[in-house]
């Protein structure tokens, strides 16, 4: 391997705060924990993390540089994850907070958040900057394949923050008017990040 031990520091740290920090995985996380609790948010949890590391690998391979020759697919993909978090954000807007035994909901599984990250602004763009900081110039699939392996193992206990964070939160909303104020709260998050995703 090539990597230096400043290169794979620089990386760890870039993990930890692209992973911690909030954006539409993590909100949605903490949402998720809320109305369903921790437990049945750990699907969630994995999947977003697993997702973000294959899209460092992906990014790592070369999937940028299709992007570069086709600028339309980056915008077409924009777009339609603008459009998808919004529909999140309506259907966090219109929930109750209650699980009911006839209710069909249940929380986002492993492969929807894994597919999820494919239109995720933020995992596309700690990918590109993990690739093009924290590598040297000529790295081996070996090097991607550390990265990968470390990303996961980073992410899924920085993400997990927000699930105990949601199950903190929960024991505060103890009517339906706070449960009501805390989706409307996430929705509105939501939707601005969605619109911030088309000025770029």
């Amino acid at each position: 391997m090539s990597i230096t031990a400043q290169q794979l520091s620089s990386f760890l740290v870039l993990a930890i705060v692209m992973s911690v920090t909030p954006g539409p995985n993590n909100l949605m996380v903490l949402f998720s924990s809320v109305r369903f609790g921790p437990r049945k948010t750990l699907g969630h949890i994995s999947g977003a993390s697993a997702g973000s590391a294959f899209m460092l690998l992906l990014v790592g391979l070369g999937l940028h540089e299709i992007f570069t020759l086709f600028p339309s697919i980056q915008v077409v993909m924009k777009y339609s994850g603008a459009a998808y978090i919004l529909y999140l954000s309506w259907k966090m807007l219109g929930s109750t907070g209650e699980v009911k035994s006839a209710d069909t909901s249940h929380p986002m599984r492993f492969i929807g958040a894994a597919f999820f990250q494919l239109i995720n602004p933020k995992s596309w763009i700690m990918a590109s900057v993990a690739i093009s900081t924290c590598l040297p110039s000529v790295f081996s699939f070996e090097d991607i394949a550390l990265y990968t392996v470390l990303f996961a193992a980073v992410s899924f206990p920085c993400v997990g923050i927000w699930a105990w964070f949601g199950a903190m939160i929960k024991h505060y909303l103890t009517d339906a008017r706070l449960v009501s104020r805390f989706n409307q709260s996430c929705a509105g998050i939501l939707a601005l990040s969605a619109l911030s995703m088309t000025l770029f």
